[in-house]
């Protein structure tokens, strides 16, 4: 497959952020009836020691996870990882004011 197929027949798309606030943030704005399903994600704790849960809008997509100091987290699959539900925003929710840095690889459903 190229750098922009999955098995899926959406346009595969990508995000990046770089938050340090501890708060909610947003990683791919809400699309009005539209799921945002994730095919890989990438998160850099380049601020300092975090907790961070992937949202749909505020419930929960993902447990809780811990991120030492520069730790990085990396993971994706062709099938999807987290799903919101249509018309949500796909957040990143932060334990601490330190910055968290990544991008995600994404399609519309």
């Amino acid at each position: 497959m190229s750098a922009t197929q999955s098995r899926y027949s959406e346009t595969v798309k990508f995000a990046s952020f770089s938050d340090a606030t501890g708060d909610r943030n947003v990683v791919v704005a809400a699309v009005s009836g539209k799921k945002i399903r994730v095919l890989g994600y990438s998160l850099n704790a380049a601020g300092g020691a975090n907790t961070v849960t992937w949202e749909s809008a505020t419930t929960a997509l993902s447990g809780a996870m811990d991120m030492a100091d520069q730790a990085t987290i990396e993971i994706d699959s062709d099938y999807g990882l987290l799903e919101t539900v249509a018309g949500a925003a796909l957040n990143l929710s932060m334990s601490d004011a330190t910055l968290v840095a990544g991008h995600v690889t994404y399609v519309l459903i």
